[in-house]
């Protein structure tokens, strides 16, 4: 689904909840190529595949392959897509060996319920974990704070989880967030029961907030298309840690 003009939402639709909590990926065109943020939580990349062709794309136009971060709900379809397109993998040092698949993430205490609805999700995918593992794939390039991929400008935003990332596409004034600000099941910088670093994550989403921001596509729920910036300004007025 087109969300603002060259950016593309990926999600399950109604069967969402299912998917690691109504988890969201992006496909990004800046006429020059595609940008894959998160793969999404299905192993083989369908729902991808069918919003490139549809925009009349195939996955050998694709780029770029931009990891927010190692947790399984957005790592999904990252081998198919990197068999199929070849293109680059990029995420940050502290994720790269969880997203290749050499060292398992670190979990959240089962004993934090906020957002309940989430907790569910977080507590069956610690159990099944060990057996529901994304397939590995080798981070090519490592990034952090500063770098810019294309039109993509990086930023380090913990929190969540130690290595963070988020894109921001300056031009378009869109964000994409990963799980360092979600719209579900409420607006808020992650879910409590999945930081690792709660002050951080307040921290980060007070760093996000001082940029010109109209279009936010979050980790979780469904994105803001207008007024990003100013929703992000007045939930940081509630910074906690």
């Amino acid at each position: 689904m087109e969300i603002a003009p060259g950016i593309y939402e990926i999600g399950a639709g109604s069967g969402g909840y299912f998917k690691a909590g109504h988890t969201k990926a992006f496909l990004v065109d800046d006429g020059d190529g595609l940008y894959v943020i998160d793969t999404f939580y299905d192993d083989d990349a369908q729902l991808f595949l069918d919003e490139i062709a549809r925009i009349g794309r195939s996955p050998k136009d694709i780029k770029h392959l931009l990891m927010t971060h190692g947790h399984r709900g957005h790592l999904g379809g990252l081998a198919t897509l990197k068999q199929l397109s070849g293109a680059p993998v990029y995420g940050h040092i502290w994720e790269a060996d969880i997203i290749s698949g050499d060292r398992p993430m670190q979990n959240p205490s089962l004993f934090a319920l906020d957002p309940i609805q989430s907790w569910p999700i977080t507590t069956l995918g610690q159990v099944i974990g060990p057996f529901n593992q994304h397939k590995g794939v080798p981070v090519d390039t490592l990034i952090d704070e500063g770098d810019k991929i294309g039109v993509m400008e990086v930023l380090h935003t913990p929190g969540h989880t130690p290595g963070h990332i988020t894109f921001y596409w300056p031009e378009r004034t869109a964000l994409f967030t990963g799980d360092s600000f979600v719209t579900w099941p409420k607006v808020v910088p992650g879910w409590n029961s999945t930081m690792l670093n709660e002050p951080q994550s307040w921290q980060s989403l007070q760093r996000m907030a001082t940029l010109d921001v109209e279009v936010i596509g979050p980790g979780h729920g469904d994105s803001i298309t207008k007024d990003g910036g100013e929703i992000m300004r007045a939930l940081s007025k509630n910074i906690k840690g």
